[in-house]
């Protein structure tokens, strides 16, 4: 991932389950079973039980695809929980999309936002819209919904987060 304003590739909401090898903030290698939060083919925000070390290597296999590939951590994110630490991971070889997703490309507002699909709970109509971190943490953590009523069948309603089409 890069400083803010220099995305390279858009961000989508993903929660993948996925495994981690490395070795963590004490020198001792570890293998965690986690999720991705949100994916780009630059990076990924991940959710860890264990303190990384900023600039460390660490290998993570996308249990959805098979593929495996090494990031470096570059920092420890803002979480609204106590017991998982969050982390930014930089792709190192971004020609591999290793989420088996399709990233759309970068646009006007991918910036500073998420891009979300959504569905409606009554006729399944998707949607793809930007949020901000923190609302969409907030969803992805409660497994709640986004109120909204449906243009299509005009019933309202709790919209699911669903993951994005695969590649």
């Amino acid at each position: 991932m890069v400083e803010f304003g220099t995305r390279r590739s858009c961000r989508v909401a993903l929660s993948l389950p996925i495994r981690v090898f490395g070795t963590d903030y004490r020198g001792q290698d570890f293998t965690e079973e986690t999720r991705t939060l949100i994916v780009n083919l630059h990076g990924a925000k991940i959710q860890m039980a264990r303190q990384l070390l900023p600039d460390a290597e660490i290998r993570l296999v996308s249990h959805a695809t098979g593929r495996d590939g090494v990031f470096r951590v570059v920092s420890k994110l803002q979480g609204s929980g106590l017991r998982f630490t969050y982390w930014g991971v930089e792709n190192l070889t971004p020609q591999e999309n290793i989420w088996g997703v399709d990233i759309p490309e970068l646009e006007a507002g991918d910036q500073v936002k998420v891009r979300v699909m959504i569905e409606c709970p009554a006729c399944s109509k998707r949607e793809v819209v930007r949020m901000e971190e923190r609302p969409l943490a907030a969803l992805q953590e409660k497994t709640v919904g986004v109120e909204r009523k449906c243009p299509t069948c005009l019933t309202p309603g709790l919209w699911k987060v669903i993951p994005f089409h695969e590649a």
